[in-house]
Parts: C-alpha cells; structure tokens; sequence
C-alpha cells in the first residue's frame, strides 16, 4: 500500500491534508462519487505523494503491507491491550468502582510528586466515557501495530508502555498541584512519536543532514493537533507523551542495530512489560 490523493475515505484524507499543510502545500479536499480527492497545486502531486510515503512509508502504511510477513503476529500485542482497556472499563462501571479508582489511580500530580509513581501507569487503564475509551482503542490499533511490526511486539509494547508513563511523570512535574487525568492516550500519542523517531532515525541513516528528514516531525506535529481536540483533554499530557515516544523511536533503532534484538534482549522486554504491570498491580487494593 502506498498513500494516494484520489479515492480516500473522509478521516484519510482529512490525515494526509494536516500532514501536507505542515509541510507548506496548499491542499483542498474535494468531494466526488468515488470518495474524496486531495488537490494540491498544478506539479506538486509528486512532491506531495512523496512527502506522504516518507512520513507513512515504513510505518504507518507498509504495517498492513501483505509483504511483512510478520504483521499478523504483531496485530495480538496491540490488541491484547485494547481488549484489556475494554475490560478494565467496563469492569470499573459494573462493580460500581469507577469514581473511587479513578481517585486512586488516576495520574494526579500532587500525589506522583508524593511518591505514588505507580499512578503514572494505572492512569492508563482508565477512561471517562465509552467515546474516550474508543478513540484510545483505535488509536492503539493505528499506531501500536506498526509499532510493534518495527520493533518487535514486547519491545514495541514496552516503547509504548514507557513513553506514555514518561508523558504523565513529566505533566505532573509541570502541573505539580490540583491536577488529575486518565486515559491510554499520552501511550497513543507516545506511539505516534515513536513512529516518528523512527522515521527521522531512518532519513538521517540514509539521506545525511537533508532538510527533508525533518518531514516527519512536522507531520508528527500535526498529528497531535488532530488528535488533541475536544473537550477535558490534557494537551500537556498528549505532546509529552509524543515527545517522550520522539525520544525513544530515535534512540531504539541505534539499540536495535542492522540485525535487530536478539532473544535474550526481546525476553529482557517481555520480563520489563511485566515487571512494570506487576508493580502497579500491587497498588490494587
């Protein structure tokens, strides 16, 4: 698969239309019987499919590629964790605990400063709503199976794991006080930045210092400004998880090197995912 400007659905061409403009390209989505169509100026159709494909190449598109034979396998990490945020959701709303874990678990930062580290993890498993809860499962889906295809699927779920908790440490060392939040989504925005590391580690390996390597950054930008809207999101939350999973996308391919992890170093990541699980399961009272 490769990213097209004609016969898209409304959320891809809304995606590729935020990706171009932060690029600089004047870019109008037109509707037709066939879908909807991006239209950019007269000789910039190849400029644009192009900056598309270094954003989405590798990762966000070539992870449903049929030529990677290992994205079946992958798919059951990401959706073992959407299967496990449902669970928790719901489990919280039939036992008529949500509010109460919500207090105790939830990313406050007055008591993460006190010691609570634990809550900075936990905090992802909660969500205010069904439509709070979807997004983050879809999201998860978008960006965690690519990821996973990348990386390995502990290893990749670890990078997630790691980047969404960094994003809600840092939050809460800048909110310090009255400040209290939940949901997967600083993990979601965490994956979006890992993608982008990715990408930027990959223009700099093969390209030098060209300009357009940093390509990806903008469409990461622009990214998390799609995905920050609406009502009661922390903002803050989202673009320290991004920059959190920027951080470890560009400094895993430099770990992983030309001949990937070894088993002993994806075992290493199994053995982390769940030791940083089993900790905050402790907390469970």
């Amino acid at each position: 698969m490769k990213p097209s400007l004609t016969h898209l659905d409304r959320k891809s061409a809304d995606l590729y239309a935020l990706v171009l403009m932060s690029q600089g390209i004047d870019v109008t989505v037109a509707t037709q019987e066939d879908g909807y169509h991006l239209e950019v100026g007269a000789g910039l159709e190849q400029d644009a499919l192009e900056i598309l494909e270094l954003f989405y190449g590798e990762n966000l598109v070539s992870a449903v590629d049929t030529r990677e034979k290992r994205v079946p396998q992958k798919l059951w990490g990401p959706l073992g964790v959407a299967l496990v945020l449902c669970a928790v959701h719901w489990g919280a709303d039939a036992v008529g605990e949500k509010n109460n874990w919500v207090l105790e678990y939830g990313s406050s930062a007055l008591y993460i400063l006190q010691g609570e580290l634990y809550r900075i993890v936990t905090a992802l498993f909660f969500h205010a709503d069904l439509e709070h809860l979807l997004g983050n499962v879809v999201g998860i889906l978008i960006f965690g199976i690519p990821v996973c295809t990348r990386a390995g699927t502990w290893p990749g779920l670890l990078l997630i794991l790691v980047a969404g908790g960094t994003g809600n440490l840092i939050t809460a060392h800048l909110y310090r006080t009255a400040h209290l939040a939940i949901g997967a989504s600083t993990s979601v925005m965490g994956a979006a930045g890992i993608l982008t590391g990715f990408q930027v580690v990959k223009g700099i390996g093969t390209k030098g210092l060209d300009p357009r390597i940093l390509l990806p950054l903008g469409a990461g930008a622009a990214l998390v400004g799609m995905l920050s809207g609406g009502e009661n999101t922390d903002i803050m939350a989202h673009l320290f998880g991004f920059v959190s999973g920027l951080v470890l996308g560009c400094g895993f391919p430099l770990l992983q090197g030309k001949k990937g992890l070894s088993r002993g170093q994806e075992r290493l990541a199994l053995a982390l995912v769940v030791a940083i699980m089993g900790i905050a399961l402790l907390k469970w009272r």
